[in-house]
């Protein structure tokens, strides 16, 4: 696939948060759906998006796909990734972007916490 998938997280100052993030990365990289798996962040960290998508097109990608690793629809979703990316548009006319949905629920997630409080019942 030709296709770039870019994971856009908030970005954190705790160092912890970021290596999180990072294994989620190589582990969908590892899958190799995609021709490069990338991250950028909000606040905090870099790349930014813009400093992202300025490595992406220099790699020679021209076509990403952008998935919020964010659960619900806020401020960032809503107003600050689409301002970012059409600065990006602008930057870079040929690049064809997609800007996949945030997570939103997904029953996954209510496994995944039942699975988490099970490791913790015997401390009660």
């Amino acid at each position: 696939m030709d296709k770039t998938l870019l994971i856009l997280a908030h970005g954190s100052k705790a160092q912890s948060t970021t290596e999180v993030i990072y294994q989620v990365r190589e582990e969908i990289a590892k899958r190799n759906l995609y021709k490069d798996v990338k991250m950028a962040f909000m606040e905090f960290n870099h790349p930014n998006i813009c400093e992202a998508f300025d490595e992406i097109y220099k790699e020679g990608s021209r076509q990403v796909v952008a998935v919020p690793m964010f659960l619900f629809e806020g401020n960032h979703i809503r107003y600050d990734i689409p301002e970012e990316l059409m600065k990006v548009k602008n930057a870079y006319p040929d690049l064809e972007i997609s800007l996949a949905k945030p997570i939103g629920f997904d029953k996954r997630i209510a496994d995944i916490l039942i699975e988490r409080a099970a490791e913790k019942l015997w401390e009660i």
